[in-house]
């Protein structure tokens, strides 16, 4: 632990900065809704899911997809962080609250009916080899008989903070075991990963979700994965700590600068539209756009209060300025996405 001191000292420092500025500002749901799907986006990647950024928001609205389904996975994981942050202020991380969130998460997946949404594993599960003998995987988890005593004894220390643990080293420890634990039949790297601004947003350091490490696992994945494997097989517990507190630290650091960029962003929109004289109804788009990343008309008319036309010219105002561009080909039922937003968030992923 003292060899870490340093490290944790600057992941805390970036950490507690991210969380001053969620604090600070007068709607944090500006920096919430775009980080929330960039870590689906990230997540899911990790498991080989494919979504990009943009084709999960118009997902959100169109729910119209082609090829695999893989768009609903990645929008269910945004289902399954929204459930565990409403949830976990009530009684903390439970076994109820896994399983609610397990569930969310595989609902209409691929896989729902072999994965068992909510339901802890009855069976002996193996990772990693080539055949279906045990003796010949990369890990195996304790057998289904262990799985929920070990559950238990994992909530019941993350039931209150533990005097001299660090938030950022209690973060490491439960996504370790949990991992180890893997306690469902699939999805259980997505469901770990969760549970960190879950911890953070229970302990009150992070009220509004932020910080998402799945950027950072994803772009040293296989670091990731052995480091995890190593604090099993050969006790480095060391090396996964260091692993994810520079993870919190760089990942504090560049969402702190996102945030900074999304906000020049929407007052370069309000700007631009006052030198084109635009219209009232055409500002409040651009900040529910801001807020939002997509519009269709309805959706428009409704947040707006106007009729579908007015609805429709504030757009189209917005298309004119370049804040605004259509998502695909549709000829009705259109949907527009913030551009240079949507361009933002990708090039951050």
């Amino acid at each position: 632990m003292a060899a870490a001191a340093p490290l944790l000292a600057e992941a805390s420092q970036a950490f507690g900065q991210l969380a001053g500025l969620g604090r600070i500002l007068p709607n944090p749901d500006l920096l919430v809704r775009p980080y929330m799907r960039r870590e689906a986006v990230l997540s899911s990647r990790i498991e080989n899911t494919h979504t990009s950024f943009s084709e999960l928001v118009a997902f959100e609205f169109t729910r119209e997809e082609a090829g695999d389904g893989s768009a609903r996975e990645v929008l269910n994981y945004v289902a399954a962080l929204e459930y565990g942050l409403r949830h976990v202020s009530e009684h903390g991380i439970t076994m109820d609250l896994v399983r609610g969130i397990h569930r969310t998460l595989m609902q209409g997946a691929r896989g729902e009916r072999t994965s068992t949404p909510g339901e802890i594993r009855m069976v002996q599960h193996h990772i990693g080899g080539g055949s279906t003998d045990p003796a010949d995987a990369h890990f195996v988890p304790p057998p289904p008989e262990y799985v929920p005593e070990l559950l238990e004894r994992l909530f019941e220390y993350l039931s209150a903070p533990k005097p001299g643990v660090p938030t950022l080293t209690e973060a490491a420890w439960m996504h370790y075991q949990f991992e180890t634990i893997h306690p469902f039949l699939d999805g259980n790297g997505r469901v770990g990963r969760v549970l960190i601004p879950l911890l953070f947003a229970l302990r009150n350091e992070m009220p509004h979700p932020l910080l998402y490490l799945s950027p950072y696992f994803e772009h040293n994945r296989s670091r990731y994965y052995d480091l995890l494997f190593a604090v099993s097989a050969r006790s480095e517990w060391a090396a996964w700590h260091q692993y994810f507190l520079e993870g919190v630290r760089d990942q504090s650091r560049t969402a702190i600068e996102l945030a900074e960029r999304i906000l020049d962003l929407g007052a370069k929109w309000q700007r631009l539209l006052d030198e084109q004289g635009a219209p009232r109804t055409a500002h409040r788009l651009a900040e529910l756009v801001h807020q939002q990343l997509a519009v269709d008309g309805p959706t428009a008319a409704k947040l707006l209060g106007v009729s579908k036309v007015t609805a429709y010219k504030a757009i189209y105002t917005l298309v004119d300025a370049g804040i605004l561009v259509q998502h695909g080909e549709r000829a009705r039922d259109r949907v527009y996405i913030a551009g240079e937003l949507r361009d933002m968030m990708e090039a951050a992923s």
